[in-house]
């Protein structure tokens, strides 16, 4: 866990991160695959009428369906940004 961190605050000017910026179709298709999971279990949980939380407890009412929708509209959000980098590169 400590080396997480320690990862995630090299910033901008760190090596993984200079090497997404030259390899754009990389962080495109993560970012594709992170958005069509979260669309994917939103569309799925909207459907199926039952919503869990990250513990795997069930979400009920109409808090389950707010949290459905939402992931289905920050999917969209994702796999559009996924697609932008494919593209513009």
């Amino acid at each position: 866990m400590n080396s997480l961190v320690t990862f995630a605050r090299r910033g901008a000017d760190s090596p993984i991160n200079q090497w997404l910026n030259d390899n754009p179709l990389v962080l495109g298709g993560i970012m594709l695959a992170i958005g069509a999971l979260l669309l994917g279990s939103g569309v799925y949980e909207l459907r199926s009428g039952v919503t869990h939380d990250k513990r795997g407890n069930v979400i009920p009412g109409g808090m389950g369906k707010f949290t459905s929708i939402l992931r289905i509209v920050c999917g969209l959000g994702v796999c559009g940004f996924g697609l932008y980098k494919l593209m513009a590169g």
